[in-house]
């Protein structure tokens, strides 16, 4: 596997830290990662001994969040207890037990909140059900999304996962246990240091950009203007974010319940055959990929007589410009689209203009959004960011993420992953639906409230039924 840059910075970004605030709030939680289904049963020793290895290069496997000082942003350090076996575990499906029954222990891995105290990442090894026709083997990934996101995280797949089954062992290491220490602060004074410095250059940073602006106006004074209305321009963006960014009595009252528990659904589609009907309808890959649900999510209301006239829904756009692994660069975009049960051609032409100007909406001049939004929720106390993630996650429907993988086959702990499930972070929408292209295969995972969607399995079988349409459209 290629190295690449790994970010791991000692602070996080306002991004981050309004993630970690939200998680507060179990309704809000953050969990991410993966379900990957293996053709034999994983070797957990193995596993453990690779995560131990990773987690020499990758320092935020081995660091858990302090709270800043003041409006300083939560900070990384080194967990003196870290233990591997904490983060590692190993689990056997009972029998008899099948592709339901991992599901579910799936679902149950990520419902459990994770310890604030140590690192935020847990692995567990399953074994399969020891009856013809169960899951051989699993491996369930989960990490906070403080950590990273999804990109992030499949390029740090790389440190776990194997172009064969059996590679050369990695090379002996005289300190299996610590990792190198890093620059960061230790104590507690450090700490208040570490925070004053990032606080009081970040604001330098600010304060820099601001003059430099301020001087140029002089020689050409549309710059003033431009700066004006970029500033209305962001305010105004910043008000629409937290309201939802969705049309005036849009959202499914059927899915209005919201709750912390959650429910996982996974079914796949083939890569070629979206590439194809793309092209054939002139529409994009993530056109197809967010026009299934919108289709889906009409003809379950229409089944079940509910009264909609619009679905509030976004998508995530990654905002990287380079090819680190870790980290979080993401912006989601809100937009709505009609909930009637229309033609495929209808709901995914306008899926695409939605989508459109979607992007065009999310960003305020060079800044994103995002970035503009987390820094100002982190100034408001976190029992005010946890209302208003509540009040703006009630008005949308489900979220949506599609995530490139690789195009050939990937092992892990000696077992080959047969099929790579991506779990989204429902993050209190009714569901989260994120796609996984992995070996000319599209994967879908479903993670749902079930107190929001009370039929799961009759949703993920008109998720199925709708791409078979688009597919042979």
């Amino acid at each position: 596997m290629t190295d690449r840059e790994i970010r791991q910075d000692a602070h996080m970004t306002d991004i981050e830290a309004l993630m970690w605030r939200a998680e507060r709030d179990p309704w809000l939680s953050s969990g991410m990662g993966s379900l990957f289904v293996l053709d034999v049963e994983p070797d957990h020793e193995r596993l453990v001994e690779t995560m131990r290895h990773a987690s020499k290069t990758l320092l935020r496997l081995r660091e858990k969040v302090v709270e800043g000082v003041g409006l300083a942003p939560p900070r990384w350090v080194i967990d003196d207890d870290f233990d591997i076996h904490d983060h590692v575990r190993h689990v056997r499906l009972p029998s008899p037990a099948g592709m339901r029954e991992l599901l579910d222990l799936t679902a149950q891995v990520f419902e459990d909140p994770f310890d604030v105290h140590r690192p935020l990442w847990q692995f567990v090894a399953v074994e399969g059900a020891a009856k013809k026709g169960s899951v051989p083997g699993a491996i369930i990934m989960k990490l906070h999304h403080s950590v990273t996101d999804g990109i992030g995280a499949v390029r740090l797949a790389e440190m776990y996962m194997d172009i064969e089954r059996n590679p050369a062992p990695k090379p002996e290491d005289d300190d299996p246990v610590a990792p190198p220490q890093p620059d960061t602060p230790r104590g507690a004074v450090e700490g208040v240091v570490a925070d004053a410095t990032h606080l009081a250059k970040r604001n330098l940073g600010i304060l820099r950009q601001a003059a430099a602006e301020v001087s140029l106006w002089g020689a050409d004074t549309s710059r003033a203007r431009d700066a004006v209305d970029a500033l209305q321009s962001a305010g105004k963006a910043v008000g629409d974010s937290f309201e939802g960014g969705f049309v005036e009595g849009g959202g499914s009252p059927l899915w209005a319940n919201r709750s912390r528990h959650r429910h996982l659904e996974v079914f796949d589609i083939s890569l070629d055959e979206v590439k194809a009907a793309s092209k054939r309808l002139g529409v994009s890959i993530n056109d197809v990929f967010v026009g299934g649900s919108t289709i889906a999510a009409a003809r379950y209301h229409a089944e079940h007589d509910s009264d909609v006239t619009a679905f509030n829904l976004s998508f995530i756009v990654s905002t990287r410009d380079d090819d680190a692994a870790g980290g979080n660069s993401f912006a989601p975009i809100p937009f709505s689209v009609d909930a009637s049960v229309r033609t495929v051609d209808e709901h995914l032409h306008e899926v695409q203009a939605a989508m459109a100007g979607g992007k065009d909406a999310a960003s305020v001049g060079s800044t994103d959004l995002m970035d503009v939004v987390s820094g100002f929720a982190n100034l408001l106390p976190s029992s005010v960011v946890t209302r208003a993630g509540r009040a703006r996650s009630a008005k949308q429907d489900w979220a949506t993420s599609n995530l490139r993988g690789a195009p050939f086959t990937l092992f892990v702990a000696g077992g080959e992953i047969t099929h790579m499930y991506p779990v989204g972070p429902v993050a209190g929408t009714a569901f989260n639906l994120t796609t996984m292209s992995y070996n000319g295969q599209f994967h879908f995972g479903v993670f749902i409230d079930p107190k929001a969607v009370t039929d799961p399995a009759n949703l993920r079988s008109h998720l199925e039924q709708a791409y078979a349409d688009i597919l042979s459209s």
